[in-house]
């Protein structure tokens, strides 16, 4: 009987931290650039003119551009502007063709950087949404675009 009981609680023990450890480590333990955060500043759907924003953690290899899939029904009027976790400008260069906004960076970003995107002015449906932006990069010494997710844009 304590075989059994000593069993069971090893079995919920290893049941109840698996979840943790997927969505908590997964993602911050990787060795490839990820996604870490979205948002509509404002996030009101009848403000024209927001920003709506997003950051990359740069791990592994640089980061030498970036490709954006704007939605449908986005236009985006001021460009884009990008930060490292300092706040300091990071140069590149902008260009946007149909739907897809690239990004080319003058300096590949570094490993361990935090680079934040605003894509400034956008304009919008005055209606409540969900945004989806698909982002792809492209890391020195590869030449294919790599996935790296889609951002979520909501605003209300």
């Amino acid at each position: 009987m304590k075989k059994l009981i000593y069993a069971a609680v090893f079995t919920f023990v290893l049941a109840s931290n698996a979840p943790a450890t997927v969505a908590g480590g997964a993602m911050q333990n990787a060795n490839i650039p990820h996604l870490i955060h979205s948002g509509a500043h404002p996030n009101k759907a009848r403000f024209q003119g927001a920003t709506h924003h997003f950051e990359v953690h740069v791990q592994g290899k640089a980061l030498s551009a970036l490709v954006i899939d704007l939605p449908d029904d986005v236009k985006m009027r001021s460009g884009i502007e990008i930060t490292n976790q300092s706040g300091q400008k990071i140069e590149s260069q902008v260009s946007v063709n149909n739907r897809k906004a690239t990004v080319v960076f003058s300096q590949p970003v570094s490993p361990d950087t935090t680079i934040s995107i605003d894509l400034l002015g956008i304009r919008t449906p005055s209606y409540s949404r969900n945004w989806m932006y698909t982002i792809s990069g492209k890391m020195v010494g590869i030449n294919a675009e790599i996935p790296l997710g889609t951002v979520l844009i909501q605003t209300y």
